[in-house]
């Protein structure tokens, strides 16, 4: 079974990234489940939301404790303990993290046993950061290594169908 968290900031799109992420397994013929969680519904307010996938019924229920992957949209949510980032973070999950920081700074500083990497967000305009979601479930895609690429683009169509096509300008 697949145990992915999402961790990031009302309205950089991490509902949206679990959501794609979720639907690309079940086009790939997995079973799935994604959710987000949230407590104060406010932009910029620490969420997460999580999918699971697996090629067998999924019997397991509510967040996940032990993940595979953990992606994070916002590097300054790693060390708060109320976001949870690194609950349950052991030496077989993978953390990607949005961050100006080098992925060895972030393996020094966390002390963990488990691999990381990091999607360079110095590269991004700050007024950006709204579309890191997509960013986020592309990467998290391809670490995963089961997600084809045309199945990731029909559910990121699939998903955001309801925004309408993009505008020719």
């Amino acid at each position: 079974m697949y145990r992915i968290r999402f961790h990031g900031r009302g309205g950089q799109g991490m509902k949206t990234a679990s959501r794609i992420l979720g639907t690309a397994f079940f086009l790939q013929g997995y079973e799935i489940q994604d959710a987000p969680r949230y407590g104060a519904e406010r932009r910029g307010a620490p969420i997460f939301a999580y999918v699971r996938a697996d090629d067998k019924p999924i019997n397991e229920r509510g967040i996940i404790t032990q993940p595979d992957l953990v992606i994070v949209a916002d590097d300054s949510l790693v060390p708060v303990p109320a976001a949870g980032v690194l609950t349950g973070v052991d030496a077989h999950t993978v953390l990607l993290i949005n961050s100006d920081e080098v992925a060895d700074t972030w393996q020094h500083r966390l002390n963990l046993k488990s691999r990381i990497f990091t999607l360079p967000a110095e590269a991004q305009a700050r007024d950006e950061l709204r579309f890191i979601g997509a960013t986020c479930t592309g990467a998290a895609a391809r670490l995963l290594g089961v997600i084809t690429r045309d199945i990731l683009q029909k559910a990121i169509e699939q998903e955001l169908a309801e925004l309408g096509a993009a505008s020719p300008h």
